[in-house]
């Protein structure tokens, strides 16, 4: 018993023992071993924030439109003294009349009332004149194109009435010269070397244009050829028949 005891005795002084080690644990603890460090308390729910005086302001402003005038009100009974129901529009015309209350408009800055009216038309002038400038720029490129396209076929058909004259003129006649096709090709050829962008291109057009209805004429009068039916006819009568006409659209 007493060997029991004492070997009870040994195992509560054991330095290795559990209980030993758990208590030097807590006992080294940091808020333990320095005074001054304290854990933090738990963390609580957050204090609501205070409004502010412009959202005060905005909801007090909106209970008291979406509130109807009382009864009691002053207003209300100057109404009814001037013969308003409550119910009806205001005014003679009950169709046109108002049933609510004009609405409150914030202005987003301190400018007059007019301010922004102004600003919203000089926008909207603004925005106008960049749109019909954007427009007049498509249109007139695309004239330029137009015309462009204008020149190139005249330029062609030219050629092509040339090079035929030139052929026919030979062939029938045997002329070495016409002032109609001579030199066309060194014409041909400095003209397709220009530069497309005519600073007169309304006289070009027209001296092109008048160049190539003499050439068709003459195909047609000397040689009862047409360039848009692209044949030479036997007889006069049988070019005035078939042939629509001395013009490209026509045909």
């Amino acid at each position: 018993m007493l060997k029991r005891l004492h070997e009870d005795e040994d195992d509560e002084d054991d330095y290795m023992s559990d209980k030993i080690l758990t208590a030097a644990a807590q006992a080294s603890a940091p808020q333990l071993l320095n005074p001054r460090r304290r854990v933090p308390p738990p963390t609580s729910a957050p204090l609501p924030k205070e409004k502010s005086r412009k959202l005060i302001e905005t909801e007090q402003r909106e209970q008291g439109l979406s509130t109807a005038i009382a009864s009691d009100n002053k207003g209300f009974q100057l109404l009814k003294k001037m013969g308003y129901k409550e119910g009806t529009k205001l005014g003679m015309n009950q169709s046109n009349g108002l049933a609510e209350p004009i609405p409150i408009k914030i202005l987003p800055s301190r400018t007059g009332l007019g301010e922004q009216n102004e600003k919203e038309e000089q926008l909207r002038i603004k925005a106008e004149i960049r749109t019909k400038f954007h427009q007049q720029a498509q249109s007139t490129y695309q004239d330029h194109l137009k015309q462009k396209y204008h020149f190139k076929r005249l330029r062609k058909d030219i050629g092509k009435c040339q090079s035929i004259c030139e052929k026919l003129d030979r062939e029938k006649f045997n002329l070495e010269e016409n002032i109609l096709w001579r030199n066309s090709n060194i014409q041909q050829d400095e003209k397709g070397e220009e530069d497309e962008d005519f600073d007169d291109g309304n006289n070009q057009q027209v001296v092109m244009e008048l160049q190539l209805k003499t050439l068709t004429e003459y195909l047609r009068d000397k040689h009862l050829y047409c360039i848009w039916c692209g044949q030479t006819f036997e007889t006069s009568e049988e070019l005035d028949d078939t042939c629509p006409g001395n013009e490209r659209d026509l045909h």
